[in-house]
């Protein structure tokens, strides 16, 4: 059985980055800000419901990186500077960990019910997961200065986290964890220390109790995970880890590039996958902002020919 599904966030539209535009002149209200995020929401879910995607995502579309706004709801972080997402073009604001970690308020558990009701309406049928950047991947992307070690402030970060999950309307949590998988970028190859792999799996282990887990590793081949979790690792650039039992997800079309795939040539790739576990979650390899629009919708509607394979 292939499932298709999106992880993370889709491209911002245009249109939608021109009402923000506007919001931050001071030239559109904050309820007319409010009414652009939820057709915008509206019309992603119509198209991932033609698209044939059955897992999906809000898109993100409040987002501006992986990290932010949820960084600006922590207390004890303050964001500064412009960094390069694992030497992509593509930025993310940093985290500079001023003391200890504690969840402030925040919207987030609202901008989801605002999507499920949405979900409700248009795409009923499909699973509406929340997405929040993973511990180790926020503790590799800070700026440490409160913490003794990464093993410490990934161990904050991860309390901050089920904290928050414990309030989020959905039942499945996507985690955003590419630092368990990736070649570090610059900024995160010139840290003192690295998290260990132990440390690691029992903080995944930690959120699993909370909610149902969905890990999203790119840039490389995951480390071991419980396999109580959704592991979803980039086909594209790098392998499964041996000897994995759990529920996939496969990173099978890249979106890193606009060139299309073939459909022909994606079902070869996943058939041994297939004998082996019998089923499958098909996703593109990480996230979607890498791409224009209209080449993130053709990629995610051959994803969902695959579900009919």
């Amino acid at each position: 059985m292939i499932i298709p599904a999106l992880i993370g966030s889709l491209p911002r539209p245009v249109s939608l980055s021109k009402k923000l535009e506007q919001y931050y002149l001071g030239r559109l209200s904050e309820e007319k800000l409010e009414e652009a995020y939820r057709e915008h929401t509206r019309r992603a879910f119509e198209n991932l419901r033609r698209a044939g995607i059955r897992v999906i995502t809000d898109g993100l579309y409040r987002w501006d990186d992986i990290f932010n706004p949820l960084i600006r709801f922590i207390d004890g972080v303050e964001v500064n500077g412009l960094f390069k997402f694992y030497e992509n073009n593509f930025f993310y604001r940093s985290p500079v960990v001023k003391g200890e970690l504690s969840l402030g308020e925040n919207p987030i558990p609202e901008w989801l019910n605002v999507a499920l009701e949405i979900k409700e309406e248009v795409y009923p049928g499909a699973v509406l997961k929340a997405v929040l950047p993973g511990p180790v991947t926020l503790a590799y992307h800070s700026i440490n200065e409160a913490y003794e070690s990464l093993d410490e402030l990934a161990e904050a970060y991860a309390g901050v986290l089920a904290e928050l999950m414990k309030e989020l309307p959905v039942e499945l949590v996507e985690l955003q964890e590419p630092a368990l998988a990736a070649e570090l970028s610059r900024a995160t190859r010139e840290k003192s220390d690295s998290v260990s792999a132990e440390t690691a799996k029992a903080l995944i282990e930690r959120l699993e109790k909370v909610k149902a887990l969905w890990v999203v590793t790119y840039f490389g081949t995951p480390r071991g995970f419980p396999e109580g979790v959704i592991l979803n690792f980039d086909l594209v650039e790098g392998t499964l880890p041996e000897n994995y039992r759990g529920d996939l997800g496969v990173g099978i079309v890249n979106a890193r590039e606009t060139k299309m795939e073939r459909r022909d040539r994606l079902v070869d790739k996943l058939k041994p996958l297939l004998r082996k576990h019998g089923k499958l979650y098909v996703t593109p390899n990480t996230l979607l902002d890498f791409l224009p629009e209209s080449v993130a919708w053709r990629k995610l509607k051959l994803l969902g020919k695959l579900g009919g394979e």
